[in-house]
């Protein structure tokens, strides 16, 4: 505690290098403790005692940025690391450095050559097994003993002209030595080769016969790509640690030194990837790798569950040297409220580390910040993040090194993401404005992947879903699973997902189609980060009560597996409707779109009639679902849902909903969705608004507030 506090009385700083060693077993206090001051300093690294422990007994410590020793009993001799991507490289160019042409390895050269892989191939598509044979059986066995040598040389030479006497004579006699070896560039080569794997990749070569670039034959496919918990993918990140880690345990190395790998860069993926030409994943020559472990920046659509157990993955008996996870996250991203957030890092960090990650280090920041300390940093003396390994001052990174760390992936708030169903021509959208929708059961459209149990008499649900986030901490308590389900009954002028409004049958269209089943599967596959804090699943939309019978089927499902449920919906239906959901639904957040009925139908693009029904399930569950705990949404606008005369009908309706009311969550207007109308070809409802103040926001908090009615309104 003292040392972590010393962050907090004394400021952020980058030394000392800050480790915690995690472990399921510490206090939940101590926990929290430890995220907060993340969250307030970026300032922590963290590892995984119960990973490390068993290996290095109790008393072991971290060593250089994450490598574990016993202390006084291990010593380590390290140097530099492996650019791996440029090894893939001279798999396409014959043994020759890609830029400057000079052979570098004549068994590459020669292997390749019987290949047919060389300047006479750029008419022809990279063949996966061919180029995975010599990289796999040729390239990295010719790199694994130049490295090996060229660490002997260099730590023999060490001790005979600078023998260090005296940090030796503070170690046990019998000293056990490790060889840290190290990777840069894993997520590029995995990304390359799950490209050439999955799609007709041709090299472009100038006129020596180097690569100079590589085209897809079909581009508009989506590639798997590292970091988006994609086995396609992943397995061969993890085959590539592997490998290289067997191939330098077999050389003899000095004082009988035991080979670890590393997958850690500190801040020199900029100089590796400055050095290295275009690859076959789309990166182009001089662009940075991704430090350490981490995907490649932006490629981890999948949300930020997904990145952390693709690196999760990264197998730590062939990496004993440490993998390095350098994770990014906005404030909101873990949470409403500034009290939130702690309980939803320690989930995450619970969860990595469950699923036997080996270390992360955590920054929390937003972009607009870093960004105004990249142009102006003499503003920002004491702003520390941490990069690959170790806390640096932001302002002491080089310029290039700072448009590198604003290039990364920095998980916020889940969104709806898949804006391209939109444009799918084949799916071809119901009525405008349905009254219900009920998908039936049928049979799946596609193969089963899950590991869910299956009981072969019971068909599965089909559900239209837009999307599926899995790292959401806005839409429910804890952490939790956020399903944006396709079609909405109402046209909401201030609507975010424009694209999720089209009702479309997944029996028609199977690019929306997706099984109870299969929701499960994702649920139980993030188990780990869910369970905390009444974490679980959200349904949101589109409205998710036009399909109640696939939503009931998945509720029950998480309910029998100890999670949460919540409701994100505007109220369709009818209690018919209501009463297939409610029963096993923990939470609903309704989203009321105005008191007066005109001023609702205008906002809705429905009927007054329609926009009667989200007050009706808000009693419905009042008289029926006494356990539902209800909170209602209401949007911002100016001079139009902040009026003395709506927020007065709004207390006064919420007071009628006791005991299941729970607060009014305020949801100042955006126009964060715009750009998709614009995408869509549509023309956006609200053109001209300005994005509701926040301080007016809460002058209308402290106002519901002052009417005995309990408000929650995002913290900034």
């Amino acid at each position: 505690y003292r040392f972590l506090h010393s962050l907090s009385n004394l400021g952020p700083s980058p030394e000392p290098n800050l480790t915690v060693l995690w472990s399921k077993l510490h206090p939940e206090s101590f926990k929290q403790y430890c995220a907060k001051v993340s969250i307030d300093t970026s300032s922590i690294q963290y590892e995984n005692d119960d990973l490390m422990r068993p290996i290095y007994g109790s008393d072991y410590a971290v060593a250089c940025c994450v490598s574990a020793m016993r202390v006084g009993t291990d010593m380590q001799f390290f140097g530099a690391r492996t650019n791996l991507a440029k090894l893939l490289l001279m798999v396409f160019n014959a043994g020759k450095d890609e830029i400057e042409g000079t052979l570098l390895s004549e068994p590459l050269a020669k292997a390749c050559k019987e290949a047919g892989i060389g300047p006479d191939d750029k008419n022809k598509p990279l063949d996966y097994e061919t180029v995975s044979k010599l990289y796999f059986d040729v390239a990295l066995p010719w790199m694994a003993e130049l490295y090996a040598d060229t660490m002997n040389v260099i730590h023999y030479s060490h001790d005979v002209t600078s023998y260090e006497d005296l940090q030796m004579a503070l170690h046990n006699s019998n000293v056990h030595h490790f060889m840290a070896f190290g990777i840069a560039g894993l997520s590029v080569v995995a990304d390359s080769l799950a490209a050439i794997k999955y799609d007709d990749i041709y090299p472009v070569r100038d006129e020596r016969g180097l690569t100079i670039g590589f085209e897809r034959r079909h581009p508009e496919k989506v590639l798997p790509t590292f970091g988006n918990d994609n086995n396609h993918v992943d397995d061969i990140a993890v085959k590539i640690c592997d490998k290289f880690h067997q191939e330098l345990s077999k050389h003899e190395l000095y004082k009988d030194a035991m080979a670890t790998l590393s997958v850690l860069t500190i801040t020199s993926n900029v100089v590796y990837g400055k050095s290295t030409g275009s690859t076959p994943d789309g990166r182009v020559m001089g662009e940075p790798f991704a430090p350490g472990a981490n995907p490649m920046h932006n490629r981890d659509k999948n949300g930020a569950i997904a990145s952390l157990s693709s690196v999760a993955k990264l197998p730590y008996n062939s990496c004993m040297d440490g993998i390095s996870n350098t994770f990014c996250l906005t404030p909101t991203a873990l949470g409403k409220k500034t009290v939130e957030r702690p309980k939803n890092l320690v989930s995450l960090l619970d969860g990595y580390f469950g699923k036997m990650g080996h270390h992360i280090n955590i920054n929390v920041l937003n972009r607009e910040l870093l960004e105004d300390a990249h142009l102006h940093p003499d503003k920002y003396p004491d702003l520390t993040i941490r990069v690959s390994g170790y806390a640096v001052r932001f302002n002491q990174l080089t310029p290039e090194q700072r448009e590198e760390v604003l290039k990364r992936t920095m998980h916020g708030s889940a969104i709806a993401s898949n804006s391209h169903l939109s444009s799918i021509p084949h799916c071809e959208c119901f009525a405008d404005n349905p009254t219900s929708v009920d998908l039936a059961l049928s049979p799946t459209l596609f193969d089963d992947e899950s590991d869910v149990e299956e009981d072969p008499e019971v068909a599965p649900v089909i559900g239209s879903v837009h999307s599926l986030e899995t790292f959401s901490s806005n839409d429910g308590p804890g952490i939790r699973c956020l399903v944006f389900l396709q079609g909405c009954s109402k046209r909401c002028k201030f609507c975010s997902n424009p694209e999720t409004q089209c009702i479309i049958d997944p029996f028609k269209c199977p690019e929306v189609a997706m099984s109870d089943r299969d929701v499960v599967g994702v649920l139980k596959k993030y188990e780990h980060f869910l369970s905390p804090n009444d974490g679980g699943v959200t349904f949101s939309g589109g409205e998710p009560l036009l399909q109640p019978t696939f939503v009931k089927s998945v509720f029950e499902k998480a309910k029998d597996m100890g999670l949460t449920t919540c409701l994100d919906t505007s109220g369709h239906g009818n209690p018919r409707i209501w009463s297939k959901v409610l029963p096993q639904t923990d939470y609903v957040m309704l989203c009321i779109k105005g008191m007066d009925l005109k001023l609702a139908s205008f906002i809705s693009g429905v009927s007054e009639e329609n926009n009667k029904r989200a007050r009706e399930l808000a009693k419905y569950i009042r008289d029926n679902y006494k356990n539902i705990k209800l909170s209602l949404r209401w949007v911002l606008m100016k001079d139009t849902t902040d009026t003395d005369k709506e927020l007065k009908a709004l207390a006064s309706f919420a007071k009628e909903l006791s005991p299941v009311f729970t607060h009014v969550e305020l949801l100042p207007y955006h126009v964060l969705g715009k750009e998709k109308y614009e995408m869509m070809n549509l023309e956006y409802p609200l053109e001209g608004m300005e994005p509701y103040d926040y301080q007016d926001a809460v002058e209308v908090k402290e106002k519901l507030e002052s009417m005995g009615v309990q408000a929650i309104l995002a913290d900034h």
